[in-house]
């Protein structure tokens, strides 16, 4: 639709059109223009309505979510003598530069705002997608390799025959406000188990010529309010996306198995009790991995809540910015983070400092993390501890392992006397 104006202007004063050709051409113009106007207003209508459907159910979910977060808060503030990363703010190197503490750009560990981890330096120039593309004239590109399915489960409200308003499911890939994929399954009464799904997506050679990844991410709609009970990959050739598939959960080796921390941090699926890994309402996700030739993955979602719309009961879910990576890293990295003692109280003595890396085994932490506590003293930064201070500076450096994973810190816990 080419946005310009149909309509010339005319020099006409008193006399109007001359002739019955020039003013049938002058109502043909002003009629697509008409036509024009009512199809724009209309698309963004249909925008401004999908947006907003979207912040209101966002929310509702928001709302539950920061009522948990305060309670886990609270829980975390009674225990003593303990401090944790709280806030994107205290990655603070920039306030070593020009010291011996200082970190450059090429080393410093790379920070994702939206997934809340810190992993090792990125290689943009080496990283790439296997299902979308994009450029700044277009924007972001479905291949027309893109292969995707959904498997309803009969023993849910998204059974086989049910009522179901669905967006495009490849808006599933896409990152964009306004392109979301959503299944909204209407029921004439609620149903214990919820709705549930499997999604199934093929993950081509042809975008990139290999099956090499690392890295699978994902952001649930509505954000908070969906449960992730599994996420599994194949490596069969030509995947039929079907059970015969052969599926090995991503986090085959059971990392964490049972620790109740490590929940949304492990990919769901693997653990020895089935279901005990489940992320119920799960935010952003993502997951990386040591290097894995995939052919395609597939994630199953469940919707415990509804709305009531018109005496129906509605179970609305699905996802955005779904993406399967090959990310390239450096080998090592650091950053600088800041730790500042409670409002009266003074830090002596760091005890000890317990990374929070969820996909490294225990038994290669210490290959994979090591830091060094940095003090100030009386104003020159040293690793010589002064006795009492109001902050303290971790230094932590990541190494990645043999097998090509990168560690990702989800947390640091200090102890202090």
């Amino acid at each position: 639709m080419a946005e310009i104006i149909n309509t010339q202007k005319r020099d006409y004063q008193y006399n109007g059109p001359v002739n019955s050709s020039d003013y049938n051409l002058r109502i043909e113009e002003n009629y697509k223009d008409l036509v024009f106007l009512y199809n724009k207003a209309n698309v963004i209508d249909n925008k401004l309505g999908q947006a907003f459907e979207r912040v209101i159910k966002d929310q509702k979910f928001l709302s539950m979510a920061i009522q948990d977060l305060e309670d886990r808060i609270k829980a975390l503030e009674s225990a003593n003598n303990s401090i944790s990363i709280h806030s994107y703010s205290q990655l603070d190197y920039s306030s070593f530069v020009g010291t011996e503490f200082s970190v450059s750009a090429t080393e410093l560990l790379t920070f994702d705002p939206i997934y809340n981890v810190i992993t090792l330096p990125k290689v943009n120039t080496g990283s790439y997608s296997k299902l979308k593309f994009g450029n700044a004239a277009q924007g972001q590109i479905v291949t027309d390799f893109f292969k995707a399915k959904v498997q309803q489960d009969s023993a849910s409200a998204d059974a086989p025959g049910a009522v179901v308003d669905s967006t495009p499911i490849y808006n599933c890939i896409l990152d964009s406000v306004d392109k979301i994929w959503k299944r909204n399954i209407v029921a004439e009464s609620a149903a214990p188990a919820g709705a549930k799904m499997l999604l199934y997506i093929e993950v081509p050679a042809e975008v990139s010529g290999s099956l090499k990844t690392n890295m699978i991410k994902l952001n649930p709609y509505p954000s908070f309010g969906v449960d992730i009970m599994s996420i599994e990959y194949t490596e069969r050739s030509n995947p039929t996306m079907t059970e015969s598939d052969g599926w090995k959960p991503l986090n085959y080796r059971a990392y964490y198995d049972g620790q109740l921390d490590a929940v949304g941090r492990v990919a769901p699926g693997g653990w020895s009790t089935l279901g005990s890994d489940v992320i119920a309402n799960s935010g952003p996700l993502a997951f990386i991995f040591p290097d894995t030739e995939l052919t395609a993955i597939r994630v199953s979602l469940r919707q415990r809540s509804y709305f009531n719309e018109l005496n129906k009961y509605v179970y609305t879910y699905g996802l955005s910015d779904l993406d399967v990576r090959y990310d390239k890293y450096l080998q090592s990295g650091k950053t600088i983070i800041r730790f500042t003692a409670p409002s009266g109280e003074t830090i002596n003595n760091i005890t000890s400092v317990t990374p929070k890396i969820y996909n490294v085994p225990q038994s290669l932490i210490s290959t994979a993390f090591s830091y060094r506590v940095i003090y100030n003293d009386s104003g020159s930064y040293s690793l010589s501890n002064p006795g009492s201070s109001n902050e303290v500076w971790i230094e932590v450096t990541l190494n990645m392992l043999d097998d090509k994973t990168a560690p990702v810190l989800s947390d640091l816990i200090i102890q202090y006397d």
